[in-house]
């Protein structure tokens, strides 16, 4: 079991700068806006031959525009109270503050757990002004800059001397990270459909902060969980609006982790709200965990709601596979994270598609298969000659993919291709998952060498090039003439 240590302070401090800087990659969401961070954030660090996991918190003494203060304290309250280790950071540029001193009377009784660390000391001449932080009654400063990577070596020092767990290992016992064997299940969904109430459900606490204004979670949470179905880390998600429809930078960015936290889970629970109509982004998520080869489960929430108002099963899967053609085969959950209804058959069916997921056929298997989804419907004439598929094999899983090798990539079109993926999975053990098809030129002296293109996915350009967000330096991209 790896110590904890938690980071806390009053906003704009540098946290979430100092839990990127420890965790080694760009977690947390870091903007000049007060605030930012609401949930506690959680990371493994490995770091100088030093282990332990770094939570980053809200700013204690926040203003929030939503009026989450109480529920961000309680958040540090909680991180604080499970800590072996504290950080208790303060800014050196903006001197001792009154809040610094309240701060400072909740730790004090806490004392022997608490390193009191000055960040922003990014030059020498600034190294003087930490003594006056001594005066806070909680131990001796020492001066960090999460910026420029300062003084991480003597706070690492501090924090780990005398931690249990945090042992000083070998650099080469440290690399890679081994894979703790839980199952990454990614919440995504537009606003205000229940991830978050789904988290705390499923977590049975109140991990992450849930309130009926959109636009609560910002960050991606990582969040691990034991079950009777097996362990997992669930990853609860910001919730997504249109491009369009994003005003500011930490929502830019909220969604951007968003992404990634698709791209990173082994399956997707895609949140719908079943009283509300499918939207635009719950659709263009579904296309996008579909491409992405990502096991998804429809996670039908509120559904004791529709309910209410004279909604069936057998009409809602109807319904909504007519709105989500592409993930007419993904299973559908209905649930309530209110009352708890159906919680374990999700977890029961991620379980499910993981090892769905990861299961390998024969190459004699798959050409019999091919032998008998070609005299079925043989592709049609795009070229000169006969577009010919030769063989199939399947050289990797997570997701499923099979190579057809042809005589000419450019003569599969894309319906084709469709066709092969639904012959497949209607004949082999992945029924309820994505799998990925593609073409490959077989080398051969009996037919010209004319392919561009050696490997390609026979899609038409919309299911290729598919993105949750814009890139945010194309936004106002002027046109070139």
């Amino acid at each position: 079991m790896r110590p904890a240590v938690a980071i806390v302070g009053r906003p704009n401090v540098g946290k979430s700068s100092l839990f990127n800087r420890l965790a080694g990659q760009p977690i947390a969401i870091v903007d000049p806006t007060p605030g930012v961070t609401r949930d506690r954030l959680l990371h493994e660090v490995r770091r100088n031959g030093w282990r332990f996991d770094i939570i980053d918190t809200g700013g204690i003494g926040i203003v929030d525009e939503a009026k989450l203060e109480a529920d961000v304290y309680k958040q540090v309250r909680r991180a604080i109270g499970t800590a072996e280790r504290i950080i208790f950071l303060c800014d050196v540029r903006d001197g001792l503050t009154h809040l610094d001193r309240e701060i400072a009377v909740i730790l004090r009784p806490l004392k022997e757990r608490v390193v009191l660390a000055i960040n922003k000391v990014d030059h020498d001449g600034l190294e003087a002004d930490i003594h006056a932080f001594s005066t806070l009654g909680v131990g001796e400063p020492v001066a960090v800059s999460a910026a420029q990577a300062n003084g991480l070596q003597d706070l690492l020092e501090r924090v780990c001397s005398g931690l249990p767990g945090a042992r000083d290992l070998d650099p080469e016992q440290l690399e890679p990270a081994p894979d703790d064997g839980r199952i990454k299940l990614c919440l995504a969904g537009r606003r205000n459909v229940g991830k978050s109430s789904l988290t705390n459900a499923l977590c049975g606490e109140e991990r992450v902060i849930v309130a009926d204004l959109p636009g609560t979670t910002r960050d991606a949470v990582d969040v691990p969980i034991d079950t009777p179905q097996g362990q997992f880390t669930l990853i609860d998600t910001a919730g997504l609006r249109r491009k369009n429809q994003i005003e500011e930078d930490i929502e830019f960015y909220a969604a951007c982790r968003t992404e990634r936290a698709v791209t990173r889970a082994d399956v997707i629970l895609l949140v719908l709200d079943a009283s509300d109509e499918i939207g635009q982004v719950d659709k263009k998520l579904a296309h996008f965990c579909e491409s992405e080869g990502k096991p998804t489960v429809l996670v039908v929430n509120k559904w004791d709601l529709a309910e209410k108002g004279g909604a069936t099963r057998a009409a809602y899967l109807t319904w909504i596979q007519d709105r989500l053609p592409g993930l007419r085969f993904a299973p559908v959950v209905f649930a309530c994270a209110l009352t708890g209804f159906n919680l374990d058959d999700i977890l029961r069916t991620a379980v499910e598609l993981h090892q769905e997921s990861r299961q390998r056929v024969t190459t004699s298997e798959v050409n019999r298969l091919l032998e008998l989804a070609v005299q079925r419907r043989r592709p049609r004439k795009n070229g000169p000659g006969q577009t010919k598929i030769y063989y199939a094999t399947q050289p990797s899983h997570t997701p499923p993919t099979f190579i057809f090798f042809v005589n000419r990539t450019d003569w599969i079109e894309p319906g084709y291709s469709r066709y092969l993926e639904n012959f497949l999975r209607d004949h082999l053990p992945f029924r309820r998952i994505p799998i990925r098809v593609l073409f490959k030129s077989r080398e051969s002296k009996f037919h010209e060498q004319q392919d561009q293109h050696r490997v390609v996915q026979a899609r038409n350009k919309a299911e290729r090039n598919v993105q949750l967000i814009i890139p945010k330096r194309a936004k106002h991209k002027r046109p070139t003439r």
